[in-house]
């Protein structure tokens, strides 16, 4: 492991790279450490000192793969970077934090630290003001007043309390000039065919209220002043004793004002038609509380979406990826959403090469459906080039690099997901399930049980604890979570993991009923992969291979990932088994 304090106290010459000295490299460093982009990013900021400090040593030979994963991810001798791409992946983390700190924290230092890509021998340079040149003039935002729906008395000092906070995050990322309330002048114009005021601001940040009984629905926009374009938009609810989530929306406000002004956040634009726009909102508000049941109502708002508008490339993406993880779930049989999820993807991409959404969707199809696997890798790190503040595609890669048994990577994309939206359900429980795959399984546990307690309602961490404690051995704790994961509806998935749980805490009988309530008809689609648990945990191959072959024929989306469970470990040393996983693409 590399200690960076040992290797600090080595004397090297006075060492001078690129007209700048080992203390001013090092007081840079120093303060990129110290920096909001990098503090959480323990493994990043071990890295980054290690090749800073091999440079300065005066040792380019060690910033080679194989020494880094080493003396900083701690691999062992056998490590061989053809076959585990950590050193790859996190290099790839490691350029995007250093554009992202010089792009705000460290926007006026003087001295730069860079990685350019293909190489892990750091680059040292100044940063020139002089000669006409200057620190870019900081954007200015104004926060206009929220619309109220149904106000209640209070209306007026909860908008003030939602503008403070809004204004606080967006305020502390110190390179955003904040205007709230609104000071400057504004006149009335016509813009896209609608009366409304201009702000003399480079963006105005609008919403509006909603007042209910049971709490309050937020929804934010961000009009750039520029081209009257709405380039952003997300809706939360929330209570009147709870408002972290206006704090969660403000941190993705703020990644979307400080995002690269490139093409990426162009192609992100929501339809300019009322009607499609909020068929696509829904839609997203359903995706985003990212239970089964909720992603597949998503689809049936995007289909609406694209049904008004068959031009509407991000309606498309969204479709494609509702469609996907619905069929994965068990909502929807592989027959009837295979060739609709990839056509979905591939006309978002035709209409618009340059939204990431799109190559999310067909990187997970290209992988999950059509298991071209090298394929749907180069869509995912295309995503993540066009937006890499986008958690989605992050997830999306992890899930990838998992069904490929690189824990490592995935691991890291998942984290990465997770200190763009930390508060995002889905990421925390893909989190949980990658310790569960690569049999850490305390660290799944205590994992999933967090989720459960951010979220007492979201099932899937009841299902992820499932699937831990039937790791460990513990089949009775892990029915137990089974059965509280039923608001999830996923028929088919929940009686796979009972039965096998059954099976092994030597319940046969209630084995057997479970197969039996599977063979039962049923409007949604029954993965062969739950027989093949359940007869995997009565020890019986025969028909459980049987059963992993119909799925492989069937092109069943949740079969990659299946495969990953401790389930199908007593199976894994048969050819039959074997053949399936080489028909896949995974040996």
């Amino acid at each position: 492991m590399y200690d960076t304090a040992a290797r600090t106290l080595i004397e090297e010459p006075a060492t001078t790279l690129n007209g700048i000295t080992a203390p001013e490299v090092r007081a840079e460093l120093d303060q990129i450490l110290r920096s909001r982009v990098f503090i959480q990013s323990h493994r990043i900021r071990r890295f980054l000192q290690f090749i800073v400090e091999e440079s300065l040593l005066g040792q380019p030979h060690r910033l080679k793969e194989y020494p880094i994963g080493l003396e900083v991810f701690d691999r062992r001798e056998a490590f061989d970077p053809r076959v585990d791409s950590i050193v790859r992946v996190e290099a790839r983390r490691l350029r995007n934090k250093l554009e992202e700190y010089y792009r705000t924290e460290g926007r006026d230092d003087h001295v730069r630290i860079l990685l350019r890509k293909g190489s892990y021998m750091p680059v040292f340079e100044h940063r020139n003001f002089t000669g006409g040149s200057s620190p870019a003039a900081r954007r200015t935002v104004e926060i206009a007043p929220l619309s109220f729906i149904n106000p209640a008395p209070n209306a007026g000092q909860l908008a003030e309390e939602i503008q403070r906070r809004l204004a606080h995050v967006l305020i502390k990322e110190g390179c955003l000039q904040v205007i709230a309330p609104p000071h400057s002048a504004t006149v009335a114009s016509e813009i896209n065919g609608l009366s409304r005021q201009v702000s003399n601001a480079d963006y105005v940040i609008e919403g509006s209220l909603e007042f209910s009984p049971n709490g309050f629905h937020l929804i934010v926009q961000l009009f750039n002043s520029a081209d009257g374009s709405y380039t952003w938009s997300e809706a939360t609810d929330f209570e009147y004793a709870d408002l972290r989530p206006v704090a969660q929306l403000a941190q993705s406000l703020l990644r979307e004002l400080i995002a690269p002004p490139d093409y990426a956040v162009v192609a992100r634009r929501h339809s300019e038609h009322k009607e499609i726009r909020d068929f696509y909102l829904q839609g997203r508000y359903y995706w985003k509380l990212a239970t089964p049941d909720s992603i597949r109502n998503s689809v049936a708002c995007f289909t609406s979406a694209v049904d008004v508008d068959a031009n509407y490339a991000a309606g498309w993406a969204a479709l494609s990826q509702s469609l996907l993880v619905s069929s994965m779930f068990g909502f929807l049989a592989p027959q009837d959403a295979g060739d609709r999820m990839k056509e979905a993807a591939l006309k978002a991409i035709s209409l618009n090469p340059l939204l990431p959404e799109a190559h999310v969707a067909l990187g997970s199809v290209l992988s999950l459906l059509d298991w071209s696997w090298a394929a749907g890798e180069q869509e995912l790190e295309k995503s993540i080039q066009l937006d890499n503040h986008d958690a989605v595609g992050h997830v999306a890669y992890g899930i990838h690099l998992a069904c490929r048994e690189k824990f490592e990577a995935a691991l890291a994309e998942v984290e990465r997901a997770l200190e763009l939206d930390p508060a995002s359900l889905f990421p925390n429980f893909v989190l949980g399930w990658l310790y569960g795959v690569s049999r850490r399984f305390d660290e799944a546990v205590s994992q999933h049980m967090l989720v459960s307690q951010l979220a007492p309602d979201y099932g899937l961490p009841y299902f992820g604890l499932g699937l831990a404690y039937a790791g460990k051995g513990m089949f009775e704790d892990a029915i137990a979570h089974f059965t509280n994961a039923n608001p999830l509806k996923c028929r088919s998935l929940l009686r796979g993991q009972l039965g096998y749980c059954y099976a092994m805490a030597g319940r046969r009988e209630e084995a057997l009923q479970e197969i039996s309530a599977l063979n039962e008809r049923s409007p949604n689609y029954v993965s062969p992969v739950s027989f093949a648990a359940i007869y995997g945990g009565l020890n019986d191959p025969e028909p459980a291979l049987h059963h992993l072959e119909r799925a492989l024929e069937a092109r069943d989306t949740s079969l990659p990932v299946n495969l990953l469970n401790p389930e199908f470990d007593a199976l894994r040393s048969e050819p039959r088994f074997q053949a399936i996983r080489q028909r896949l693409g995974l040996l």
